[in-house]
């Protein structure tokens, strides 16, 4: 992900890397940042974001049908448009996990809270964090897999990065897949 004040396509980029190791690019597109695939491993999740004249403008969750064999991707779609689903466009989609029912955690960088989208893309809830600020980025552990971890800009001090935890009703998507 490149950050400019003007986004343009090419200053995010989604690759994949052969059973060699070979990286192949599989297309660019606007500020990316958080991926994750579903719970059956056949849609993968992007997140997309738009400046203009330096202002966040268009946050976006893009779909893919996904070959997880071959890396390859196909149908682009729009999952979520935070601008279309609460007007919250003007704040970054961050770090992305999903749970074992489809279920789509998002980070919201500059709301401070992570949304939580059904697997059909509508927004569910948001969740508020105590401790933290700015949330940057998630993970579904725990001894259960259902513990949401979030990191992020401390509430208390914002130059700080602070950890906090939310417990969620299912556990999460690479959690379940490990353990399963």
């Amino acid at each position: 992900m490149r950050f400019t004040p003007d986004t343009a396509v090419g200053d995010g980029d989604l690759w994949t890397c052969s059973a060699g190791g070979t990286a192949k690019k599989l297309g660019s597109f606007r500020r990316t940042n958080g991926i994750e695939l579903s719970p059956d491993e056949k849609t993968l999740y992007l997140s997309e974001a738009s400046n203009v004249g330096g202002k966040v403008v268009s946050n976006l969750v893009l779909a893919f049908d996904v070959d997880v064999r071959t890396g390859e991707i196909s149908r682009k779609r729009v999952f979520a448009d935070f601008g279309s689903l609460d007007g919250s466009g003007a704040n970054d989609v961050d770090g992305m996990r999903a749970d074992a029912h489809g279920n789509l955690y998002v980070a919201r960088w500059g709301a401070g809270k992570i949304a939580k989208l059904s697997p059909a893309g509508a927004l569910v809830a948001y969740i508020r964090l105590p401790g933290i600020d700015q949330v940057t980025n998630l993970e579904l552990a725990g001894p259960h897999g259902r513990d949401l971890f979030a990191v992020g800009a401390c509430k208390s001090n914002p130059a700080k990065g602070c950890i906090d935890r939310y417990t969620v009703p299912v556990e999460g998507r690479a959690f379940s897949n490990l353990h399963g």
